[in-house]
């Protein structure tokens, strides 16, 4: 599925269909020490760009537009990662990159949260160099990389709260085990970005914010 949102810097109504907040238990919120970095790299755009390849979430569509007064695409890479693994189809290095329809060099920001942890080790380099081709100079890119080979048997969407926290709620999913990618790994396959910011975190993960030349 592919959405525009388009955002004049004014509140919106609360729409019927955002999500409302969730107070579960089983939701883990954390403090991202990245993300700040990754709006402050897009603040001095007058009317940035912004591609996420998550679902929509209503209240971080509002969250970037109160923000930065962007345009966002969403186009949620995970479904369809769920889709082909349904069909037991992992090999998405032609289609994934594919499903991105913007130009070259016409993205500011793109938020990837943790889809590569779910790709094969074909498909992820693929797609960095899709996502590095989109990004215009002096963009940014937000992504997370998990370093222990676990089977993952749930997606995580990641909902933005105040205090730069990210409240991650969980689904289930096709079980799949994580193709870690080592650090050497990811700067390659993102050959044309440098990394501005990586943070490892409690859970074994890496925080990561990518900014083009």
């Amino acid at each position: 599925m592919n959405a525009l949102f388009r955002w004049g810097g004014r509140k919106a109504a609360p729409s019927s269909s955002a999500p409302a907040p969730d107070t579960s238990a089983a939701d883990v919120v954390a403090v991202s020490k990245v993300l700040p970095r990754f709006l402050a790299a897009l603040a001095h755009q007058p009317a940035p760009v912004i591609l996420d390849l998550g679902p929509v979430v209503g209240s971080n569509i509002a969250f970037f537009g109160d923000q930065l007064s962007c345009k966002i695409f969403v186009e949620d890479l995970f479904a369809e990662v769920e889709t082909q693994s349904k069909r037991g189809n992992r090999a998405l290095a032609e289609s994934l990159p594919k499903r991105l329809i913007q130009e070259p060099g016409t993205i500011d920001g793109i938020l990837c949260w943790d889809l590569f942890d779910y790709l094969d080790k074909a498909t992820s380099p693929a797609l960095a160099t899709r996502l590095s081709d989109l990004l215009k100079p002096g963009g940014a890119l937000y992504a997370f990389f998990g370093s222990t080979p676990s089977e993952l048997k749930t997606y995580t969407k990641f909902i933005l709260e105040p205090g730069n926290k990210l409240r991650q709620r969980m689904s289930p999913a096709t079980p799949v085990k994580r193709h870690v990618l080592l650090t050497r790994d990811i700067n390659k396959m993102f050959g044309g970005l440098r990394v501005a910011e990586s943070v490892l975190l409690k859970s074994n993960t890496r925080e990561t914010l990518f900014r083009k030349p």
